[in-house]
């Protein structure tokens, strides 16, 4: 699993470094200290997952994310943030990050992340999604019929995304393999019309309103 890494503080760049690394799956191939150059960066190297600090000098995570996405829409991004109740992360989601990290996590979290983003996942926690939504015109999000197309089985899949399981939990809460699991989420994302995790979430919470 390739991964690039935008932070511009040195020592902690290092440090999620050396976390990535402790995992033979996962293989860091470049560090930068902020998103300029970002698209001649990400040709270069094709990486699985962009991880990006949201507070860099220059070129910032949020236009350095805006503007891979623009020419690369299915790049996987997550975010490396300080403080999970700024407004900067909803933005940050809006432009198609898919998903988030407090820099405060334990190593072992986010190794689940990266490897969560990577395998189709979106870490984004509920009280975000929330939030997220109000952002959101009403016609956008709120499609009922769209929700009653899902099966049973699949609208159960739905509710541990919006309580914020990775496909591993909820493999194991429905005693299913990770794979069966991505296959159905494959299948929700075509039944809501959406892309990501972020969306089938938002879209769920929406519902309710």
């Amino acid at each position: 699993m390739k991964v690039i890494i935008f932070e511009d503080n040195f020592l902690v760049q290092q440090s999620l470094c050396e976390v990535l690394q402790s995992d033979e799956q996962i293989k860091v191939c470049g560090t930068y200290e902020n998103a300029k150059g970002i698209d001649r960066i990400y040709a270069e190297h094709s990486p699985d997952l962009v991880i990006m600090d949201i507070d860099m000098p220059e070129v910032n995570g949020l236009a350095g994310l805006s503007l891979l996405k623009q020419k690369n829409p299915d790049a996987r991004v997550l975010m490396f943030t300080v403080f999970e109740e700024n407004d900067k992360v909803l933005n940050a989601i809006c432009l198609g990050a898919n998903g988030y990290i407090l820099k405060s996590s334990s190593g072992d979290k986010i190794i689940e992340s990266v490897k969560d983003v990577i395998n189709g996942g979106s870490p984004l926690t509920p009280a975000i999604a929330s939030k997220i939504l109000k952002h959101f015109p009403k016609n956008n999000v709120s499609s009922k019929d769209e929700l009653l197309m899902l099966t049973s089985k699949e609208k159960e899949v739905l509710e541990l995304l919006v309580k914020g399981y990775s496909y591993k939990k909820i493999a194991v809460e429905l005693f299913k393999s990770v794979e069966t699991i991505r296959t159905q989420i494959k299948t929700i994302y075509r039944k809501l019309n959406v892309k990501s995790n972020a969306e089938a979430i938002i879209k769920a919470l929406a519902r309710s309103e």
